[in-house]
């Protein structure tokens, strides 16, 4: 088994070209680490020198220098090594942040297929987790490494001014303690690493469940069962730790003997070349203490390297991610065509790597028209209006936007002609005018104003104590299900796309306030100053009156979805007894 293989090196490399990492302030974190321990060292040095001298009892001003030494290198070790914290985390704050944008900025271009083809809780690891550890590999790994191999060479450099033989022993034993003993932690640190990235994704996605599904779980009994998998995955990872542990104590007892022998061995070779009149005793005794400071700056290092370990894997994983949306087909360059509209032909559509669930549909949509698609729950409504959307990709057939196939079709070109807002859209912890922004960063004050009346919360707005600049609670928790909905139809309004496609606006709504919404909805796109073609999924009927056309799906024996009818709410109320029927039970 290779301790640090090419590709994770590779991976790595990639991954710190996407940290853009301030190499100012990486140098200043490297010069900042690098003479806070220098200090370290010297200050034993001069402290062993002022002793042995002091014992000599020499005149008092001999010994001021070194007095004054003391007190300086005592004082700078601990201001250099603020400095360097400073320095390092912000480097690596700032290098975190780049690299988790580069991923959230990928991500929201590609298909929606290359996310929903991994678990929730491997997303939320690869991340959050993940990104973390690569931007820890920064002040974790490399600059530690930066500033070891700096001050083992002064170290060295000390103690050889002063008795050569003590300094090759010195230079010896911390190639042993900075290289060997690193080596090791790095071995074990893979064996726990392998096994832990994936028992903490399961645990992850375990997690996920158990809080999104606690009442289902708590229903079928179930909530025992998941604690149980919890804890048995816990419980590989503390084995996998303590197989991981050996090899990390091997590293740590090497570690401590190297630092051992370079320091008895520093009193034997002294020892005679105090004998023998080369070396003096003042020296003797900086060639004994020096070595203790100077590996302080090797027993980081097998940490070092059991980060540059964990942050390798974390790139692999990271980089995987992305490379998957990258693949994806080139997005198709947008061209002037005759035909225009959003158009589906032959179209079967399911969900990446599952059965097909509903198809084929013909569907032809113009400009300023307006859509109702009704049908059973679980039939493969907002299936197909994600696949309308070029958030998934057909199982067959197409979908096209003006001419172009709309899944490859850069996002956001898609994003200026179409938008989306799900059933579970959300609306963030922050002002209703910034709210409104999340769909046209430009909405003005006064456009919010209007759009807000346009969703029917004019009334609503007057009575909130700040207006647009309202704080609201996290995921809308301080307003009602009514005017979370309308909130989010002025957030489609306030977008520039001329597609509007909504899943289930009435969900959650008392009957009234439902149809309401949806009649308001779909008038909303007849505005004469402002037209947009509407496509709405919903199970509510009474309302779709206002629709141009309503598209009826129900199941075939081979469960397969399909059209049944099409038509205006008055034809198939006309025509279709069932409709009719349903109708008339809201």
């Amino acid at each position: 088994m290779s301790t640090f293989p090419q590709d994770e090196r590779r991976a790595l490399i990639r991954a710190l070209r996407l940290l853009r990492v301030d190499k100012g302030g990486f140098w200043g974190s490297v010069a900042a680490g690098a003479a806070g321990l220098s200090s370290s060292v010297a200050l034993a040095a001069v402290s062993a020198w002022l002793i042995t001298r002091a014992s000599q009892m020499p005149p008092v001003l001999a010994l001021g220098v070194a007095t004054t030494s003391v007190r300086f290198f005592g004082v700078s070790k601990a201001l250099l090594r603020y400095v360097n914290r400073i320095f390092s985390h912000r480097v690596t704050l700032y290098g975190m942040s780049n690299l988790r944008t580069a991923v959230y900025a990928t991500l929201a271009d590609s298909p929606t297929d290359v996310v929903t083809s991994v678990r929730r809780g491997d997303l939320l690891a690869r991340t959050g987790r993940d990104v973390d550890s690569v931007g820890d590999v920064v002040v974790k790994a490399v600059q530690p490494g930066a500033v070891a191999g700096i001050v083992c060479l002064v170290s060295c450099l000390i103690v050889g001014i002063l008795c050569p033989p003590i300094g090759l022993l010195l230079a010896g034993c911390l190639l042993i303690s900075g290289i060997l003993a690193p080596y090791l932690a790095m071995r074990g640190g893979r064996i726990a690493e392998e096994a832990q990235v994936r028992d903490e994704t399961e645990i992850s996605a375990t997690a996920l469940t158990m809080l999104d599904s606690a009442a289902e779980l708590r229903v079928a009994g179930r909530v025992g069962a998941m604690e149980d998998v919890q804890e048995a995955t816990e419980q590989r990872i503390f084995r996998h730790r303590d197989a991981a542990a050996r090899p990390q104590a091997l590293a740590i007892a090497l570690d401590t003997l190297a630092m051992g022998i370079a320091v008895v061995g520093a009193i034997l070779i002294g020892s005679r070349a105090l004998d023998a009149g080369t070396l003096s005793a003042t020296a003797l005794a900086v060639c004994v203490l020096t070595p203790l400071a100077a590996f302080e700056a090797t027993q980081g290092l097998g940490e070092a390297a059991i980060q540059l370990v964990r942050s390798a894997k974390a790139a692999q994983r990271i980089l995987e991610l992305l490379d998957r949306a990258q693949r994806s087909e080139e997005p198709e360059a947008p061209a002037p065509v005759a035909e225009r509209g959003l158009h589906a032909t032959d179209l079967i559509i399911g969900w990446p790597g599952g059965p097909d669930v509903a198809g084929p549909f013909e569907l032809h949509v113009e400009r300023g028209s307006s859509i109702a698609i009704v049908g059973h729950s679980g039939i493969g409504k907002s299936t197909l209006l994600y696949t309308l959307a070029g958030m998934l990709r057909p199982h067959a057939g197409s979908v096209r936007l003006d001419g172009h196939e709309v899944s490859t079709l850069d996002r956001r070109t898609v994003s200026h002609t179409l938008t989306l807002t799900a059933e579970d859209a959300h609306v963030f912890e922050t002002t209703v005018l910034e709210n409104l922004r999340v769909a046209r960063p430009s909405v003005t004050e006064r456009e919010a104003v209007e759009l807000l009346v346009r969703a029917g919360l004019g009334t609503w707005l007057t009575q909130l104590p700040r207006g647009v600049h309202t704080l609201l609670g996290e995921d809308a928790a301080t307003i009602s299900g009514g005017e979370r909905r309308r909130l989010l139809l002025a957030r489609a309004l306030a977008s520039d796309a001329e597609f509007l496609l909504l899943d289930e606006p009435g969900e959650h709504l008392d009957p009234e306030t439902a149809d309401e919404l949806i009649r308001d909805l779909l008038r909303a796109g007849k505005n004469s100053a402002d037209p947009r073609t509407i496509i709405l999924v919903t199970h509510r009927l009474t309302p779709l009156d206002a629709a141009d056309e309503v598209i009826v799906i129900t199941r075939d024996e081979g469960g397969i979805a399909h059209v049944s009818a099409r038509g205006t709410h008055e034809e198939l109320t006309e025509r279709l007894a069932s409709y009719a029927w349903a109708a008339k039970q809201e």
